[in-house]
């Protein structure tokens, strides 16, 4: 009886084996078109070709994944077997899948409710990271499993480990153990103490979360975690484990190159690896062509080192705080290519990338969205006069708001051009006020404008946070009279083999007639040519420009956001801790002295030994003087003067006429008779026959 049935257990299991046998050769039959072919020697594949970015003008600006191979004997026997310990215990056990690995792993995230532990071998991990597919499905997962029992056939052991020790990442830039021993320890992988060789060995699982250099106390945490696994594998003593926590871990200070290029070099990584997965981007050996001109990122670069440091003996900062800070970003109007993206003064120094990330108030320079819908919705022109007088509007559920304009003085009645112009606060929060701010928020949208904007009245004076990016795009839709072009880092990406894997296509989106965003445009060369950002016409930029000037509450943020036919400019200034920007005298900096500076000397540069270019006017365009205070066409009463630009229909009137009087002679000086007696008395003292009545 137990005969039959040992029996019956015997065929079943040779039946099950036959089964996946086959499956796995059937498999293997399906897909062997597709799998790649093994090289002769692994080491072949660790001198892969890296993904390589270059600039609009063919510089190679940075390598990711760039590695530099070693002999296993050179790699600290530490390091081996905390990596074993850590990602597979079973590495010399078995064939290339752990089946108990992968048990564990199932029971521990069905438990855990959430993908807690994984169950790839250093085997798997190794096919996917040099023969994987970019596809993410079930069939990618059979091939990765098929090429590493193609490897476990193929290669020794030790063969595996060794590229595997030169592939993986280890956070901050480095690929493969030596690069990762000189990232963080300044010395060779074969020189690292155990405590060392245990902090590396966690790192492949999280190289951000767990990167000692950001995050210190959790790469110990990661680090500790190593070490007793090393003790559950029997691979050292919990004295060695002991010893070793009570050394000094000696980890060096970041090693960053000051190179402006790295933010927007940042900022195309992120954006691929979100659309496109981290293994794309760091294993592809691509070939990516970006916007980047990097004339003009040098330019933007000493644009801001010169002017922050002319600033810095006029702010008050305290001793251990940072210093002044900048952001700049060009556009080109024509495509939306990103030309320029500096996310601070010093990559070096800071990495954090202002441009893109640091959403500040933009102040003042919000106020043209806020003109542009008073003029949409309620048929404003540049010449409608308004009143620039003290104001208190009524909040139901809260205080009134009585908001100042920055001089704390009043024009009284004056034009709209006049009042963006001057940037008076007054105007902003009334015609905010008239048009509700749900319609100026749909308004900022349509320029391009994605960050969360409050519904409140104050937005009107720019208390929504924006990117210096998304200004300069908005901006960009008004110098191109009404055409968005969605901003892009990425021209095309190509892969090893030179095939073109994607292109960028710009299609601007014509949002506005020219028309109607023609006046607006007008009113913005004014803040240049006579406004709050006349600075740039004094330091003898002649090139024809429109922008505005902001300046936010206290000082913390000064902008000057301007643009000329062909390139669109946003500058931010201000301190990464918020404080206010203020000389020893109390004076701030505002958006005129501390970032149209930068404006001008980056504009300068990049536009030198070009022909200035006008604007083109629309057809439906005509100009015309008005009187700053009345409206009316200028005659030779006016006292204040401007040029407008409006629309064919808007109705310019001229002043009215005023009747004047004939000079009166001696007799019209005297008192006439007021009644019927005093005529006739008149008359007879004049010998003159009175008529009855």
């Amino acid at each position: 009886m137990i005969g039959r049935l040992l029996h019956t257990l015997n065929l079943f299991l040779v039946t099950v084996i036959l089964i996946a046998v086959l499956t796995v050769g059937g498999l293997y039959f399906w897909l062997s078109n597709d799998l790649p072919q093994l090289p002769e020697n692994l080491q072949q594949i660790n001198l892969s070709l890296p993904t390589e970015i270059y600039s609009s003008d063919g510089e190679r600006i940075k390598i990711l994944g760039e590695r530099h191979p070693i002999v296993l004997e050179d790699i600290s026997p530490y390091f081996t077997k905390a990596i074993i310990a850590v990602e597979d215990s079973r590495f010399y056990r078995h064939g290339g899948i752990d089946h108990r690995g992968l048990v564990r792993a199932f029971w521990t995230n069905l438990r855990k409710r959430r993908i807690a532990q994984g169950g790839s071998t250093i085997t798997q991990q190794l096919s996917k990271n040099l023969f994987f597919s970019f596809e993410r499905n079930w069939v990618r997962k059979i091939k990765e499993l098929l090429i590493a029992f193609q490897l476990e056939a193929t290669f020794s052991k030790e063969q595996i480990l060794e590229a595997y020790c030169n592939q993986i990442y280890f956070g901050s830039g480095a690929y493969g153990v030596e690069e990762a021993a000189q990232t963080y320890f300044r010395k060779r992988t074969k020189d690292l103490t155990l405590l060392q060789a245990a902090l590396l060995a966690g790192l492949p699982n999280s190289p951000n979360n767990a990167n000692p250099f950001s995050h210190y106390e959790r790469a110990m945490q990661r680090t500790k975690y190593v070490l007793n696994r090393m003790v559950s594998e029997k691979m050292i003593s919990d004295e060695v484990r002991q010893l070793a926590l009570a050394s000094n871990i000696e980890l060096v200070k970041p090693r960053v190159v000051s190179d402006p290029n790295l933010y927007f070099v940042d900022q195309v990584v992120e954006q691929l690896e979100r659309d496109y997965g981290k293994d794309f981007v760091h294993f592809g050996g691509l070939k990516i062509l970006t916007t980047l001109d990097t004339r003009q990122q040098k330019l933007a670069f000493k644009s801001v080192q010169n002017h922050l440091e002319a600033l810095k003996n006029r702010v008050v900062i305290e001793r251990g705080e940072s210093p002044l800070q900048a952001a700049l970003v060009a556009i080109e109007n024509k495509s939306g290519a990103v030309r320029a993206l500096l996310g601070g003064r010093d990559y070096s120094y800071s990495q954090f990338n202002r441009a893109v990330s640091n959403n500040r108030l933009p102040g003042s320079s919000f106020k043209p969205f806020v003109y542009f819908t008073a003029m949409q919705e309620l048929g404003y022109s540049p010449a409608t006069v308004v009143e620039d007088e003290p104001l208190t509007i009524d909040i139901p559920g809260s205080s009134p708001w009585s908001p100042m304009n920055f001089d704390e003085e009043y024009a009284g009645s004056i034009i709209l051009k006049k009042a963006l112009m001057n940037s008076v606060n007054i105007i902003s929060a009334k015609l905010l006020n008239e048009v509700g701010p749900e319609k100026v928020i749909r308004m900022a949208r349509k320029f391009g404008i994605k960050s969360p904007l409050g519904k409140n009245l104050s937005l009107s004076l720019g208390t929504s946070g924006l990117s210096t990016y998304e200004v300069a795009s908005a901006y960009s839709v008004i110098a191109n009279l009404g055409i968005y072009n969605e901003p892009y880092l990425i021209q095309h990406i190509e892969d090893f083999q030179g095939n073109r894997l994607y292109e960028h296509y710009y299609q601007g989106v014509q949002q506005f007639m020219p028309d109607s965003l023609y006046p607006l445009l007008n009113m913005m060369q004014g803040v240049v040519d006579g406004g709050t950002g006349r600075v740039v016409r004094r330091m003898g930029f002649r090139h024809p420009a429109a922008g505005k000037t902001g300046t936010t509450n206290d000082f913390k943020d000064a902008w000057f956001n301007g643009f000329t036919k062909d390139i669109t400019a946003s500058v931010w200034v201000g301190l990464d801790n918020n404080k206010p920007m203020k000389s020893k005298s109390g004076r701030g900096l505002t958006g005129a002295s501390a970032a149209a500076p930068i404006w001008v000397h980056f504009m300068q540069k990049v536009l030198e030994g070009k022909s200035p270019v006008k604007f083109p006017v629309p057809e439906k365009i005509k100009f015309a003087k008005v009187d700053v205070q009345t409206g009316f066409l200028a005659d030779e009463r006016s006292k204040k003067i401007l040029q407008v630009a409006v629309k064919e229909e808007v109705n310019l009137l001229p002043p009215p006429i005023v009747l004047e009087e004939p000079e009166p002679n001696e007799t019209d000086l005297l008192p006439g008779p007021t009644s019927v007696n005093e005529i006739k008395n008149s008359l007879k003292s004049e010998n003159n026959v009175v008529p009855n009545p």
